[in-house]
């Protein structure tokens, strides 16, 4: 099978997309040497617990409740995960009665299938990021498809679930993630405790995220903030990492039909917000190794702009003083308690020039 490569950014919304379509010859998949993928995982979800909403469907979704852990201190794996997918999608998708997913748009179904996780590290980075690919049950080798998805803002391995496992899994499609380098794992520095591969507490062997500075100090190290690399640079390249660990999965989950290249393939992209961004990022890196690209409201920074981590910052330091001077607009709880303290911020700010 040699597919012709269409290299297309797709327009979800013309306001919030730039939008390019760039036609190539067919020609075989791009020749670059694969990362190394560490503590691969491979777990079998059906019946009870399938791949979408670990068993949970609208209801358990919609619950207010987190679901529970037997012991609160040692979450299983099971439990871990079926967690950390209700809040992923309660924090992106819009699932109240009224609000359409799972009525007028959006999908819902069981899906049953296998999971491969693993850990990836892009040259240079001293943590791995997370990658994950679903495999549901009606993936077809001879109409194969694979999308690969970046969490939005600093979530977790399954922040994107909502953005493209809920379109993938229901067409077919094999769907990759990556928290590429940000994520939710932290680690505990006074129980000297972070997070396996598998979603469960322990103080050692193959921890998701384990500062390697910094360990006398004291309280929680998270890693987007502690992990002394600098992930938003490589936003693309964890991408494109989870793209090429959802090919080696896929060669493991089908020998048979093995191997399974971005020529023989059809590669999609998605994400959202900082995870629209990495799709851009992912998009610019040579090769023929997506057919198309799905960015939503992405962050982006142009030239002579602020890095994200400067504007976030900034927006810190200020955003006082701002909300000092717009008392017309909304305003956050307990406001006339925390104005005491803008208005000395402001006055630093000020002396300071």
């Amino acid at each position: 099978m040699n597919i012709p490569r269409p290299v297309t950014l797709l327009c979800a919304a013309l306001p919030l997309l730039g939008c390019v379509s760039v036609a190539h010859a067919a020609k075989p998949g791009p020749a670059a040497a694969a990362p190394v993928f560490e503590q691969w995982r491979e777990t079998e979800h059906r019946g009870s617990d399938d791949l979408l909403t670990a068993g949970l469907g609208l209801d358990g979704l919609r619950a207010a409740a987190a679901p529970a852990f037997a012991s609160p201190a040692q979450p299983t794996a099971v439990e871990a995960r079926r967690r950390a997918i209700w809040s992923s999608w309660r924090g992106i998708a819009d699932l109240t009665p009224g609000g359409g997913f799972g009525d007028v748009y959006g999908n819902l179904q069981a899906a049953p299938g296998r999971e491969f996780s693993a850990y990836a590290r892009v040259p240079g980075a001293r943590q791995p990021h997370r990658v994950l690919v679903q495999i549901p049950d009606s993936f077809d080798p001879a109409r194969r498809c694979l999308v690969a998805a970046a969490s939005s803002g600093s979530r977790g391995i399954y922040g994107a679930i909502s953005v493209a496992g809920s379109w993938g899994l229901a067409h077919g499609c094999a769907v990759a993630y990556t928290d590429k380098g940000t994520g939710s794992d932290y680690y505990d520095l006074d129980a000297s405790s972070g997070f396996q591969a598998d979603g469960t507490p322990a103080t050692q062997g193959a921890l998701a995220f384990a500062p390697t500075d910094g360990k006398a100090a004291h309280g929680i190290a998270f890693k987007h903030a502690h992990s002394g690399d600098n992930p938003e640079a490589d936003w693309g390249r964890h991408l494109l990492q989870a793209l090429q660990f959802g090919l080696q999965a896929l060669d493991r989950a089908y020998p048979q039909s093995a191997p399974f290249t971005p020529a023989n393939t059809r590669t999609l992209g998605a994400g959202v917000s900082n995870g629209g961004g990495a799709v851009l990022r992912a998009a610019e890196i040579e090769g023929d190794w997506f057919d198309a690209m799905v960015a939503g409201e992405p962050n982006v920074s142009v030239a002579g702009a602020p890095p994200l981590y400067d504007f976030v910052t900034q927006s810190a330091l200020l955003m006082p003083c701002a909300l000092l001077a717009l008392d017309e607009l909304p305003q956050p709880p307990m406001q006339a308690q925390a104005a005491p303290g803008w208005t000395q911020r402001c006055a630093i700010l000020k002396s300071a020039g």
